[in-house]
Order: C-alpha cells, then structure tokens, then sequence
C-alpha cells in the first residue's frame, strides 16, 4: 500500500471509524454505522446515477427501434445510440458508477481494520513495534494482521489490570497516538478473525451472508428498473452476476469486519434502491403527466380556436348573404 493512499484514503477512513467506535462503544456497530454514513455521503451520486438509469428505460423503445434497423451494422448501430444517448443528455455508464464506489472505501477500511494501532489510534511505526515487544508479539513473523494480534493483546492486558492500562503501556504511547481497548467480538462472532474455507465455523456466516446480500441487492436492482437490451445493459447483468461471487470471495479472504461491512452496504443499497426509484419514477411520471396535460390543454385550445374562427367565418357568411 502506497504512502499517499494510506494518507489520503485509510487515515481519514480509518479516523471516522474511530469516532463512531468512541461515540457506540461497540466495533462491530461502528462498522454498520460507517457503511451507513458512507451510503448516505454517496446518494447524491446514486441519485445522479438513477435518474441516468430511469432515462435510459425510457429510451427502450427507440433503441429497439435501432437495433432492428441496424441490426447487421454494428458500428452504425453504435453511433446512432450514441447519437440517441446525446441528444437526451443520458450516459448509459453512469447507473453502474455508484456499484463500484464502495471498493475502494472497502480497500481502505481494509487496512484500518489490519492496522488499527497505525490508521485508527495514530501511532507510528516506532510505537508499534514497542508495543509489539511489550507484548511478545514478533511483528516480523506475525502477518498480515499483526497488529490485530497486538491490539487484542493490549485489550487482554487492560481487562487483567482493571480495565486501566499498565504503566509499562502508557510510557510508550504517552502524547503520541489515542490508546483505545478495541474489542473486535461482535454477536458471538471475532470481526478480527479472517473466515478460513478449510475450517468451517460459525464465522462463516459472515461470507455466506455477503453473497447471499449482494445477490439480493443485485436482484432488486433488476426488479427496480427495465433496463433496454443494449450493451451497457449486458454489462450491467454481468455486473449484477458477478458481485455475489466478488463478495463471497472476498468474505473468505478479508477479516470479518470486512465482511459485515460489505453486508450491510448491501442491505442498505437494496433500500436506497427502492426508495430512490419509488421517488424519482414518480417525480418522472408525474413530469410526464404534467406535459402531456398540457400538450393536451394546447391542443384543445387549438380546437376551440378553430371552432371559435369557424363560427366567426360561418357568421360573417350569413351576414353578407343576409345584405345582398
């Protein structure tokens, strides 16, 4: 992981899920919460994105229409869609932008669940290899989640003191980080611990859930909106078919507050997907039905206006038969 990411993306993340810890006193709840907010800090994308997607599906027709003109010249067909997308103002690409935003938020939770003593408390390099030796853990030989080990220990230590941290503790990390127990067991389950597929347990409800969620975010999805059978639709069903797979992979290879993570961004995607299409469908219809109100209204104003000039003519007709 490169400086300027740790810097720029983990840190901060990394700093929010600490102040949802601080302010919930649970670490498996400060990681629902933080899915949370970030979906809420995304729905200005997300509602950008659907209005994108309610566009294209009212643009099935014409794009059928192409398709069938031009169903032997691909580049043609190509061009007068991209014609069609232009002249509407629609991007077919941008309904499937707010799927891929969590990745990297994930990545970046990632290293601030594997280094909570350097992205959530702050201390540096030096401080953590003291605290390391403190107590007995070989960073050289401990892993990727070292510090995971190290900040369970320090948790066992501050619960065997009294929950108050031992002198030799507070030497080393005085004025330079934010010393904190983390207990990473959340519902029975160690949020810490990666879920291994050669070792069933119970944790393996964690990727078994994430795909299970991504499926059904994926599905209602597809149930929310009618999307035209182009290309970017195609992509969009591979999208939707693959990120079950994604997630239950990665349920098996991160730690389990990764996983919990990426459960509920699902759960709470398929509600953001509900609520925004009920929404913007009816703020489109009722746009719609306003419209063609008053193209209809024009129209009948039209005919009276004709009627009006009919009878105008008619009169003047009668008039001038009636003179002579």
């Amino acid at each position: 992981m490169g400086e300027a990411f740790g810097l720029i993306i983990v840190r901060p993340l990394g700093l929010i899920l600490l102040a949802i810890f601080k302010a919930v006193g649970s670490y498996g709840l400060a990681v629902i919460l933080f899915a949370l907010l970030v979906k809420l800090i995304c729905i200005p994308l997300a509602v950008k994105g659907k209005k994108s997607m309610l566009a294209m599906s009212a643009l099935n027709a014409e794009l059928q229409q192409l398709q069938k003109k031009y169903a032997n010249n691909r580049v043609k067909l190509n061009d007068e869609m991209q014609k069609l997308y232009d002249k509407h103002g629609v991007n077919p690409m941008s309904g499937c932008l707010p799927q891929f935003i969590p990745l990297p938020i994930m990545m970046g939770l990632y290293y601030a669940v594997q280094q909570p003593l350097k992205f959530m408390m702050g201390f540096s390099d030096e401080v953590i290899a003291k605290l390391a030796n403190e107590v007995g853990v070989d960073i050289a030989t401990a892993g990727y989640y070292g510090q995971i080990t190290i900040a369970e220990k320090l948790g066992d230590m501050f619960q065997s003191a009294g929950n108050v941290w031992p002198e030799a503790i507070t030497k080393i990390t005085d004025g330079m980080g934010e010393l904190l127990n983390i207990d990473f067991h959340f519902l029975g389950l160690n949020l810490a611990q990666t879920p291994s597929i050669t070792h069933p347990g119970f944790i393996w409800i964690i990727p078994i859930l994430s795909g299970a969620t991504a499926f059904l975010s994926s599905y209602v999805m597809q149930k929310m909106q009618s999307m035209p059978s182009s290309a970017a639709a195609g992509q969009m069903k591979m999208l939707n078919l693959l990120m079950p797979l994604m997630s239950l992979y990665f349920g098996f290879i991160l730690p389990g507050a990764i996983g919990i993570y990426w459960i509920f961004n699902n759960v709470f995607s398929c509600v953001q997907e509900i609520i925004l299409t009920k929404y913007l469908r009816g703020k489109r219809e009722k746009k719609e039905a306003e419209e063609a109100a008053r193209i209809e209204a024009a129209k009948e104003a039209k005919r009276i206006a004709n009627r009006e000039a009919q009878r105008q003519q008619s009169l003047e007709a009668k008039k001038k038969k009636g003179d002579k």
